[in-house]
């Protein structure tokens, strides 16, 4: 079994109750191994720039916090029907959006950044903004009812972060027809070209999350940080250099661990592994 988190400090308390003030529209908890961020802005979750600047904060405050393991992306009871169809109007406006782009990057940068897998879990529409988030998650679980829509192109625009993210995703020609033609795809669509992990029924859906949740979470938390890390750079970098950085990492960093070390011991013993997150 995980040892029990160790207590937090006061300066990593602080930053847990300055992410948690005021926030507006989003949800977190953040108070077990898993943390929860639920997108809460009825009905449809449309994007704005405060909703953004909250889920880059608490993700953010979670870079300290080595008791938590993952990062689930949802949207509220209150939103049925919808992931988040993106962002209003008056992020498109020439007022508003050098900053709704920038506080766009920011929740990006902050999931690829923060050393915790992120799970999306999409029961519904996902349109624009709301699609590319998802899309930028490390993990996808959709219902049958989820729709992904990428609609900018019949807007006269395109998507800038999506235009980056979907190709390493899906491949360059699905993300080439997403994207060119604006069309929606349904959830089987999404889990053929790679989009999404896993489609259930609703029914299904708590279960399967929280299985998969488990699974993950009972495993050693710095060692899922440098495999997430090895990944996200193998994905992005040039071939050679992903590969170096990998390698480094694997030899110099992971076996550093005493995790590491329990678990080639528990694979001799024939035992189950005692993690120590360190």
């Amino acid at each position: 079994m995980p040892e029990e988190p160790a207590e937090l400090t006061a300066s990593q308390e602080q930053k847990i109750k300055d992410a948690e003030k005021e926030l507006r529209f989003i949800r977190w908890d953040d108070s077990g191994a898993v943390a929860h961020l639920t997108m809460c802005r009825p009905k449809q979750n449309v994007i704005n720039l405060e909703m953004l600047k909250e889920m880059s904060r608490v993700i953010d405050s979670l870079n300290s916090r080595e008791d938590v393991r993952l990062i689930v992306l949802d949207s509220a009871p209150e939103c049925e029907g919808y992931f988040s169809m993106g962002m209003g109007a008056e992020g498109y406006s020439v007022q508003m959006v050098f900053q709704m782009m920038d506080a766009f990057y920011s929740v990006f940068r902050a999931m690829n950044e923060i050393s915790k897998p992120v799970l999306a879990v999409v029961d519904g529409v996902a349109s624009g903004a709301g699609a590319e988030l998802a899309a930028a998650c490390d993990l996808v679980i959709a219902t049958e009812n989820a729709q992904f829509r990428q609609p900018e192109i019949k807007l006269g625009v395109f998507p800038p972060l999506g235009a980056v993210v979907y190709p390493r995703v899906i491949g360059p020609r699905r993300a080439m027809e997403l994207l060119l033609t604006g069309e929606p795809i349904n959830a089987q669509q999404a889990l053929v070209m790679g989009l999404v992990n896993r489609v259930v029924p609703r029914s299904a859906l708590k279960e399967t999350v929280d299985t998969l949740v488990k699974r993950i979470s009972d495993q050693s938390g710095p060692v899922l940080a440098l495999l997430k890390r090895v990944i996200f750079e193998g994905t992005w970098l040039p071939f050679d250099e992903a590969m170096k950085k990998a390698q480094d990492i694997y030899l110099n960093q992971l076996f550093a661990l005493e995790d590491s070390q329990e678990g080639l011991r528990a694979l001799i013993e024939k035992r189950k592994p005692v993690w120590k997150n360190k």
